[in-house]
């Protein structure tokens, strides 16, 4: 008998949790609550989805969180400027393609080991971060602006909604496309591609660019919440995500990447954090059991690929 796709079982705990919850909060299952959930989830779901595509590729991206920071500065500066929201928006989405495009080259060309990459990438661009603003935060937008972290569209979040167009978004692109296809092959036998004649650096330039844009597009949602510009904002911000796709699915040393259980895995982190806070426990607890997560499905993504292998 085959055993159930893992999603499944990220699906099921965050049911189980959700039930755990309730009985320790009588709010926990409102209305209200529910929708608070998805909109703290969304952030960290459209940075994950980015994510998967690259861990997919047997690569990974420390920058995210840099990457998050330095295009909520770019945003608000060009808000203080006088600039609209469209073209504040579409700037945060080439700065972030622009980000994604120097990872590639570091990895592609000068071939760096991606993990040494972009963790030099997340040092030097959290560095430009603080150097740029000093540490003092920039605040105070368009109501225009902060709508899309704050608005809502039929009673759901706009944030939520721009997460599920994401999410669809990525899927078409894992499942559909030449690029997520290639993305699982070159996870798999990057050598077996390119002996097949495929263009194995341009995807995998494509596929740093297109994560580069997914966390570009998470600082709009988060800036825009905040209504301020946070040289720190992006801390912890690439750690949540590479636990969301782990626990979702995608193996961390390259595969087939799994869209849904990244989208399961991110609810699951938003109701394990929104639990926390309604039970009363310190705030402190949450990274904690965020590095647990990591942990947890680190060893059950690595058992799960020899028990493959042995077959």
């Amino acid at each position: 008998m085959n055993r159930l796709p893992q999603p499944f079982w990220v699906g099921a705990s965050a049911i189980a949790l959700s039930l755990f919850f309730s009985r320790i909060s009588p709010h926990f299952l409102t209305g209200e609550n529910i929708v608070t959930i998805l909109d703290q989830s969304s952030i960290n779901i459209v940075v994950a989805v980015g994510m998967t595509l690259v861990i997919a590729s047997a690569g990974i991206d420390l920058s995210v969180g840099a990457n998050v920071a330095v295009c909520g500065i770019v945003m608000a500066s060009l808000i203080k400027a006088g600039f609209g929201v469209l073209p504040t928006i579409a700037a945060a989405l080439l700065t972030g393609a622009l980000l994604g495009l120097l990872n590639a080259l570091l990895v592609v060309k000068l071939e760096v080991n991606p993990f040494m990459a972009t963790l030099a990438m997340m040092s030097l661009v959290g560095g430009g971060a603080l150097i740029v603003t000093q540490g003092i935060p920039i605040y105070g937008f368009s109501a225009d602006f902060s709508w899309i972290g704050r608005g809502k569209v039929g009673g759901l979040p706009v944030s939520a909604l721009i997460c599920t167009a994401v999410v669809a978004t990525g899927g078409f692109l894992a499942r559909c496309t030449r690029l997520g296809i290639y993305a699982a092959a070159l996870g798999g036998n990057e050598e077996a591609l390119r002996r097949n004649g495929a263009a194995t650096r341009l995807y995998k330039t494509v596929l740093y660019v297109v994560c580069g844009m997914c966390a570009a597009l998470a600082s709009v949602i988060l800036t825009s919440k905040l209504n301020s510009a946070e040289p720190l904002a992006g801390t912890m911000v690439e750690m949540n995500a590479i636990a969301t796709v782990v626990l979702g699915g995608t193996k961390i040393r390259g595969g087939a990447p799994r869209i849904v259980g990244t989208l399961f895995a991110g609810i699951l982190m938003g109701v394990v954090k929104n639990g926390l806070v309604l039970a009363g426990i310190s705030s402190y607890y949450q990274q904690f059991v965020t590095g647990f997560i990591i942990l947890a499905a680190m060893v059950i993504s690595e058992r799960s690929k020899k028990n493959g292998s042995k077959k």
